[in-house]
């Protein structure tokens, strides 16, 4: 293998660790994967993850109606994972299912490179927004590659942010469409961290679930919580928080 074709193999490994594995500091435990060749890097970060409980569905169908079960459940989205071209058709229903019942989940098609679209390649169809307003959020943050790293924990993060609903609209289905380029499977460690750490909570959080919330930012020497209008949580509920973190409280018309 030449050494452009390992870089592309082994960012395409790192990109979907990082992914994954901030998927699962915001809380998300399970996969369904319907495999395929393209989908083949995130689908090993997933089984790789030793956080990860994978489901392997060879129908997409089953294997959305299996996610869609998973979010209703766990109150968490599950990543639902398929490979490019008409796969990700397969899926549509139970999205729209997601959609209407206000369950989480999180989409992640694989999809083929820019450069062979429009040009007769296999399994390739157009992917941008492919479920329209049933989803409420798309990204496509296009193949892998060095230019922008920070950012990928970002998408995942925001990923589970949408799909939870966060104040804005009801928790429901969220797109990602990602292009990997050949060679598809390498070597890669997640990357860490850059900037502060945020953790998503959706709604009015029970009394109890102060200390769950404690306890995940523990591992963290200094932060702030930032609270403003319409983010559903009572001031109480926020001082409690902050009294239990020893974080400052920055809240205005709660």
């Amino acid at each position: 293998m030449s050494s452009a074709n390992a870089n592309t193999a082994d960012l395409n490994a790192t990109f979907c660790a990082t992914v994954v594995d901030e998927w699962v500091r915001q809380g998300v435990s399970h996969a369904v994967v319907a495999p395929g060749s393209r989908s083949a890097p995130m689908a090993l970060a997933l089984l790789h993850h030793p956080s990860v409980h994978v489901d392997v569905v060879v129908d997409e169908r089953g294997a959305a109606f299996r996610a869609l079960g998973l979010g209703r459940v766990l109150d968490c989205p599950a990543v639902l994972l398929c490979t490019s071209g008409t796969a990700a058709a397969h899926l549509f229903p139970a999205i729209i299912e997601a959609s209407h019942s206000r369950i989480p989940m999180i989409v992640c098609t694989a999809d083929r490179p820019p450069e062979l679209h429009e040009t007769g390649a296999g399994q390739t169809i157009d992917q941008q927004h492919l479920y329209g307003r049933v989803v409420r959020w798309f990204c496509s943050p296009g193949p892998p590659d060095t230019e922008r790293p920070e950012f990928w924990r970002s998408i995942a993060a925001r990923c589970v942010t949408e799909s939870r609903g966060m104040g804005t609209h009801a928790p429901g289905p969220v797109h990602c469409n990602v292009a990997f380029r050949e060679p598809l499977v390498g070597t890669g460690r997640a990357l860490g961290r850059q900037g502060p750490l945020t953790v998503a909570v959706a709604g009015q959080p029970a009394p109890v679930s102060i200390d769950a919330v404690a306890e995940v930012v523990s591992a963290v020497a200094r932060g702030v919580i930032v609270a403003g209008w319409g983010c559903g949580v009572s001031y109480e509920t926020l001082e409690a928080l902050s009294l239990a973190t020893g974080w400052p409280l920055m809240a205005h018309a709660i």
